[in-house]
C-alpha cells in the first residue's frame, strides 16, 4: 500500500466532480466513483477542511465550464486546494491544465495521483493527451485499412430496419402530400393544414392526430 503524502492539518478543499453526460454515472467515471476517490483521499489527510463542492456535467474539452470556474474562483478567495478524483475530471485540455498549474493562487490535488505536485499533474496530462492521440491515430488507421478490405462497420440489420421505416414513411407521405400540398400552396400555415387533415379523420403512419412538424416534414420529404 502506497503511503499518502499528508498536507497540513486543517487544509481546506474545493471538491470538483464532472461527467460528460447524465448517462456516464452508469460507468466508471461517474459521480459515485469520483466521490469514492475523493473520500479516500480526505480520509488520509489530516483534519482536512472542505469548505466547497462544484459538480458539472459537461465535456472536459470544454474550458468554458461554469461550475469549473466558480471552484477556481471559490479556491482563490479561501486559499483552498481544488480536488478532482482525476486530471481529466478537471480539463483533457493540457495548455487549460498548463495554466492552472502556472497560477500562483491554485493548488490542484488530484485523489488518483495522491502523492503528485503541480508539475507531475502536468505530466500526467500531458502523456494522457498523447495516449489518447495514439490511440485516435491507431483505430482511424486500422478502420481505413479494414473498409479498404471491404469492411462494413455498423450493424447492417439496424441499417436494413431504418431503410425499411424510411421506405414507410416516404410512401405514407405519398398519400397525404397530395393534399397538404395544395393547401400551403394557398397560403395555409402548416398548423392549419394539420387542423384540416385532422378534422378530415386522417391519421399519421403511427396512427396518432397531426401536429405542424409532421405537416412540414411530409411536404419537405416528397418536394425533396
Amino acid at each position: 500500500m502506497v503511503d499518502v503524502k499528508t498536507i497540513k492539518k486543517g487544509t481546506k478543499f474545493v471538491q470538483y466532480l464532472r461527467v460528460s453526460t447524465h448517462k456516464q454515472g452508469k460507468f466508471g467515471n461517474g459521480m459515485e466513483s469520483q466521490d469514492r476517490d475523493i473520500s479516500l483521499f480526505l480520509s488520509s489527510q489530516n483534519a482536512p477542511e472542505v469548505v466547497g463542492r462544484y459538480v458539472e456535467v459537461d465535456s472536459g474539452a470544454n474550458a468554458q465550464r461554469p461550475q469549473l470556474h466558480r471552484a477556481l474562483r471559490h479556491c482563490r478567495s479561501t486559499g483552498a486546494h481544488l480536488l478532482a478524483s482525476h486530471v481529466d475530471r478537471i480539463s483533457r485540455d493540457v495548455e487549460f491544465i498548463a495554466g492552472l498549474v502556472k497560477d500562483p493562487k491554485i493548488q490542484i490535488r488530484v485523489a488518483n495521483l495522491p502523492n503528485a505536485d503541480t508539475f507531475q499533474i502536468h505530466l500526467f496530462s500531458a502523456l494522457a493527451f498523447a495516449e489518447r492521440e495514439f490511440i485516435s491515430r491507431r483505430t482511424k488507421s486500422a478502420m481505413a485499412v479494414a473498409k479498404a478490405r471491404g469492411k462494413k462497420f455498423g450493424n447492417p440489420k439496424i441499417g436494413a430496419m431504418n431503410k425499411i421505416r424510411k421506405n414507410k414513411a416516404r410512401k405514407y407521405a405519398a398519400t397525404v402530400a397530395p393534399i397538404a400540398i395544395p393547401l400551403r400552396e394557398q397560403g395555409m400555415t402548416y398548423q392549419q393544414i394539420a387542423n384540416t387533415l385532422n378534422e378530415m379523420e386522417l391519421k399519421t403512419a403511427s396512427g396518432s392526430g397531426f401536429y405542424p412538424t409532421q405537416v412540414k416534414r411530409i411536404i419537405d420529404r416528397v418536394v425533396a
